[in-house]
Formats: C-alpha cells, structure tokens, sequence
C-alpha cells in the first residue's frame, strides 16, 4: 500500500538522518533527524533533535519552533509548552502566519473561540486569499445575521474556492442561519471538488473489506495477569459523526478515564501490517503483538496519569479490532451508533481523510453506514464481554441511564460529573471540536430533515427506513 511504502521511506530517511546529525554539528542534519523522527512517532527524539538544531544556528529558527509546538500540541498534549514554542517563534518573526493558523487552531482545540478567531483574522490580515484561515474564522464564529462579516466574506470567496474547507463552512453557517437551500448547494459544492481528488471507492471494493474485517478471531491471545493490570485501554470506533468525540469527552469527564483522542500510535503499527483507514490489517505475528505491546505500555506511560484509563477514539479503528484484540487482550471497545440520516448528512457536510474514499457521495456514504452497522452488529454478538454498541439517541435522550450501564460494563461507577463534559479545557482535536464545548442538547437530532427533499430525491422512499 502506499501508506505502507511512505512508512518504510521515512524509516529509511530517518535512519540516514540520525546517521549524519551523529556525526557532526550541521544544523540541517539535526533539523532532518527531527522531521523524520516526528514521521515516524518518536516525538521527544524529534524535540532533541530540533533543539540541537537551534544551538547549531539553523537556518529560519522560527519554522523549528513552529514544528516543535506542533509535536507539544498535537502528539503530547503539552499545552503551555506548544504555547511557549509558538510564541518564541512569532518573536522571532512577529509576521510569520504560520505560527499564527497554529495559535488559533491550538486556541481552537481547547475551547477558547475568542483566542481562535483572533489568531485567524491576524492571518487573514497578512493574507487576505488563504482561504484555510477563512474557513476556520468561520468555523470559530458563531453567526447570528445574513449581514454578518465572516458569512459576507465566505458568501464572497466561495465561488472560486478550490478548496472544498471554504464550501463546506460556507454550508454551516448557512444552516445556522435557516438558510437550508444554501447549506445544501454548499455542501453539493464542496464535495464535487473532492470528489475530483478523491473519488469514490467502487462499491464492492468496500464490501469485500467489511467481509474481510468479520473473519478474524480476537481471541486468539489470552490475557495475563499483566494484561489485566493495565485496565484497559478502551477504543472508541464506529461510522465517524456518530457521537465519538461526545462519548470520549463524557468518559473524560468521570475522572477515571484519559482521553487520548485520535492517537497515531496504532495507525503506524496497523500500516506495517498492510492494513490503512478503511483496509483491515493481516494478523499479527507473535512478535509483533510481543513488541507493539510493549511499545504501547510505553506510550501510555508517558502520556496517561497513573491510574487513568485510556481512551483510544479513532473511528476507523471498528476495521481493526481483531488486531487491536489480539494484541491488547484487556482492551474494549465501545462502538457509536447514530440514525443513518442524520450521520450521512453530517459526514456529507464534514471533509475527511482522502482515504475515506466514500465520504464525498451520498449513495457510497450511505453504503459505508449499513456496512459498518452490521460489521458492529457482528462483533459485538460475537464478543459482548469486549465489545459495546452505543447509540447516539439514547445517549441524547438519557445520557445518566446510558452512560451509568456503560460504567457498570466497564467497572466503574456513574458519577453526574459526566454531563458537564462541555466544561472541560483539555484538547479536542476533531470535527467536533466547538459542538462538544456546549451542553447535552438535541438540537442534531433529525437534522436530516432540513435536507429531507434533496435527499429524497436520492434516495427516495427508502428514506423513511430507519436502518441504512
């Protein structure tokens, strides 16, 4: 696969990298090591690197800043320490609007809208075109009026955009604003433009990988006494848009749990396996459930408190349990469910990764969800012990019952903290990143039906059939 490929390339770099920072006191050396050792995962080996880097003179300092608070914000969850990197790096060029797009998008992952749309505007200041700042001031606003200044500039951008970000903030403020015709060519927009970048996968191709993801045994692999002391760690997969990211703020807010979010971790073990977002991985080998065990204690070591439960929330990760099971014999996974309508519209209106070749069409969106349903239906039969489905309705409707039955399968008591998840300042690095930062409300149930006649032109009768 070309994941897989890249993977060994950047080993491969990476290797001769080190090699030559060894040697001598070349900045461009230790920069090299430290980019490829961030590819590769080893992120304080990356910050070593990069700060030898600085003490040898590199060239353009506050782009190495700048990649050094990348790694403190999105791979170690060190607020204060990508904060500091970030601001060293616009001392060193108080116009670098690079460092300013990671101010907001750090500002944005911990909640602080006022910080975001800031450090946006001070992009779009500098540079009145770049279009990804725009969408993200839009998305850090909350629109209210036809007249507003955010919706008037994207209303302004949106017709020569080519960068489908641009459409789809477009759509949301449209629907915020009841404007649903406009939401919905929005939308249509954005994901034309996608579609010419990554087209739909064929429909049997999905197919046979949702087979394939079925016929593995996760019981392979008994657990230990030292297994079952790390309690846990617990993974939550499914369709995405399917109340993932709530579910993992709710658990983060009991206190017993730790939320990692969407961790790379398994990502890169899952790619040497041959396997990719929505490719099941073969199985693993003896060794490599011995050494990527390990490495994975390691990691939660170095990030989870003592004591804590983590939580593993990468959706694509349902076409991975049976690596995942073998590997980690205490680990459970709690799989998100949501009305198919409503989580098709909201993957329609969300732009994901280029290897989600179905997020981009209706028909293949829908296809994907009654796959993946009954890829949840069939583990879950098969290991109840392991595996849990959650529905987002219910969660909604009665989050204390819901969740309380949750806890009691995973051995922990209901504590009413859990409903004031949107409190919580930690790092939310999703699409969901500002819905999450409001209180329970169901104000995304049956949104389907703002979109009721397009999509039934599409999908006709079979709209009103509660299972995709």
């Amino acid at each position: 696969m070309a994941f897989m490929n890249s993977i060994q390339q950047a080993l491969e770099a990476y290797q001769l990298a080190r090699t030559a920072a060894a040697a001598g006191d070349v900045p461009d050396d230790h920069y090299n090591h430290g980019y490829w050792a961030a590819r590769l995962g080893q992120w304080q080996e990356a910050v070593h690197a990069y700060h030898r880097a600085l003490g040898f003179g590199v060239a353009k300092p506050e782009e190495v800043w700048l990649n050094i608070g990348s790694i403190y914000s999105e791979r170690l969850q060190q607020r204060d320490k990508a904060l500091e990197a970030l601001d060293e790096s616009l001392r060193l060029n108080p116009n670098y609007t690079a460092a300013m797009f990671n101010q907001g998008h750090l500002a944005e992952q911990y909640g602080d809208r006022e910080a975001a749309h800031h450090w946006f505007a001070q992009v779009i200041a500098r540079e009145p075109n770049n279009t990804a700042a725009l969408a993200r001031l839009a998305d850090a606003s909350i629109v209210t009026a036809d007249d507003d200044p955010v919706l008037l500039k994207l209303r302004a951008a949106a017709p020569a955009a080519v960068n489908p970000d641009v459409w789809l903030s477009l759509a949301a403020a449209e629907e915020a604003l009841d404007n649903f015709d406009a939401a919905w060519q929005a939308m249509l927009a954005a994901n034309t433009i996608d579609r010419q970048q990554s087209p739909p996968y064929p429909a049997e191709k999905i197919a046979e990988l949702n087979h394939l993801a079925k016929q593995i045994d996760i019981s392979r692999t008994k657990s230990t006494d030292s297994d079952t002391n790390t309690n846990g760690p617990l993974f939550i997969c499914g369709m995405f848009r399917s109340g993932s990211t709530l579910l993992e703020q709710m658990l983060a807010a009991h206190g017993a749990f730790f939320p990692l979010g969407e961790s790379e971790f398994w990502p890169r073990r899952i790619a040497t396996a041959g396997g990719g977002m929505v490719f099941p991985a073969r199985e693993p080998s003896a060794e490599e459930m011995t050494q990527w065990r390990a490495q994975h204690q390691k990691m939660l070591g170095e990030l989870v408190p003592e004591g804590k439960i983590a939580t593993d929330k990468r959706p694509d990760n349902i076409y991975q349990i049976h690596l995942l099971g073998q590997v980690l014999p205490a680990a459970k996974f709690v799989i998100t469910r949501r009305d198919w309508r409503d989580t098709l519209v909201s993957v329609f209106g969300t732009r994901l990764h280029a290897q989600h070749g179905y997020a981009n069409d209706l028909c293949s969106i829908r296809q994907q969800i009654s796959l993946l349903d009954d890829l949840a239906d069939s583990w879950a039969a098969r290991y109840p012990d392991r595996i849990r489905i959650v529905e987002y309705e219910a969660l909604v409707a009665d989050a204390e019952s819901t969740l309380a039955d949750l806890l009691k399968w995973l051995g922990q008591p209901w504590r009413p903290e859990m409903l004031n998840f949107h409190s919580l300042r930690n790092s939310v690095r999703t699409a969901s990143v500002w819905q999450v930062r409001e209180p329970l409300n169901n104000k995304r149930q049956a949104r389907w039906r703002r979109f009721e006649r397009p999509l039934d032109a599409v999908f006709g009768d079979s709209l009103n059939t509660p299972k995709a």
